[in-house]
């Protein structure tokens, strides 16, 4: 089974991976694959072909464009939405988007234009319905390929791929996405491409450490980091942060509004529901660490990079791993990431609900550490001083 959201990548990755097939339009084998053929209007959903939604179904039959829906399968819209709040899943194509709800399908035929197709698509979840989890398939004549896919509830859109092989070229195929889940668990699903060329490999995510399991306290910071943000101090030079409010742990637990991370009294962040919180570096990071506590699946971090690198990590993703009893006060985990080739400048925190928790930002900027820039000017005072002498002797015998 794959998690989507390891590998969860926001608009501007989903654009840069999905671009060498918009690119080549032509090579495109599928026709409509946003969703963007008839235009239902902005927070607006239809089930084609069955007397549900906030409009009336696309046509008398279960075809929308190029699309034929089976079952609860349906057409979303941006927009606030009974189906998804205020706005849908980020990183979405265009304005629309269908869904797979329950054993619900979605299919369409093309031409094979070679023995291998390669498939891409987006897909998110929806956050509602015992976590709102779809696991479905790809299906090629009405038979499965390849494992399946499951979505994690309220996750934004992130980019999936599948090579479809042992086709014949100019011979007609159906390709389809099947929900495999009951009840209203919900895939959302955009940008679907099936072209000849190989989607580009997608980012690496940031390695994810917990530096301890189940602790009470802040381990601290890790010997090659160094601190940037504690919220008693001024940030370090030429490092941000903004958003959310800052609290004093001594004050103990508001009460279904914060709660201070495990053994810190001193002051500590805090970002409500619907709220966010950025971090900024001077410099691309190649590593951070931060003190989280009382760990929840409705936590958020997205890390941003340059030349587009955007990563979300969100739940259990954040903290490498489930820990014993989400939402637990008790529970402060130092958190690290190493982001390898794609360093990061810029980190938001947000969150679902009340609230996201942490404390005592540390990063490594790749440069030397203090005891290596320390023996450095050292270094550089021993060779000033024989340059100095040197040019008192060249005097003297002048």
């Amino acid at each position: 089974m794959r998690r989507l959201n390891r590998i969860l990548l926001t608009a501007a990755a989903t654009s840069v991976l999905l671009s060498a097939g918009m690119a080549q339009a032509a090579s495109n084998l599928l026709t409509d694959g946003s969703f963007e053929t008839y235009n239902i209007g902005t927070g607006n959903y239809t089930y084609p072909g069955l007397p549900f939604g906030t409009i009336s179904p696309i046509g008398s039959t279960p075809v929308a464009g190029a699309w034929t829906y089976n079952g609860a399968a349906l057409v979303n819209a941006s927009g606030g939405s009974a189906w998804y709040g205020g706005s849908g899943p980020s990183g979405k194509d265009g304005v629309q988007f269908a869904s797979l709800q329950g054993t619900s399908t979605i299919t369409q035929s093309f031409i094979a234009g070679a023995a291998t197709e390669h498939l891409g698509w987006l897909s998110a979840g929806r956050a509602c319905c015992s976590g709102g989890a779809e696991t479905y398939g790809v299906t090629l004549n009405g038979t499965q390929v390849g494992s399946n896919f499951t979505t994690v509830g309220g996750s934004n859109f992130g980019f999936n791929s599948l090579s479809l092989s042992g086709l014949t070229a100019g011979n007609s195929y159906t390709l389809g996405f099947a929900g495999q889940t009951g009840s209203d668990e919900t895939a959302f699903l955009d940008n679907i491409i099936l072209q000849n060329a190989a989607f580009p490999a997608p980012p690496v995510g940031p390695h994810v450490t917990r530096l301890t399991d189940l602790a009470h306290t802040d381990p601290g910071v890790p010997i090659d980091q160094q601190t940037v943000v504690d919220f008693d101090h001024p940030n370090a030079l030429g490092f941000g942060f903004s958003g959310g409010y800052v609290r004093s742990g001594a004050l103990g637990l508001d009460p279904s509004v914060s709660a201070p991370p495990p053994g810190d009294l001193t002051n500590y962040e805090t970002v409500m529901g619907g709220q966010s919180a950025t971090f900024t570096s001077p410099s691309p990071m190649t590593s951070f660490s931060f003190f989280l506590g009382s760990p929840d699946y409705y936590n958020t971090v997205e890390l941003i990079g340059p030349g587009g690198y955007d990563w979300t990590l969100k739940g259990d993703d954040i903290w490498g791993g489930v820990p014993p009893g989400n939402g637990d006060q008790s529970l402060g985990i130092r958190v690290r990431y190493d982001f390898g080739a794609n360093p990061v400048d810029k980190i938001i925190f947000s969150s679902g609900s009340n609230s996201f928790e942490f404390d005592t930002l540390a990063a490594n900027l790749g440069v030397p550490e203090p005891t290596t820039w320390a023996l450095m000017i050292l270094g550089f005072g021993g060779v000033g001083a024989m340059l100095r002498t040197r040019r008192r002797q060249a005097l003297a015998t002048a």
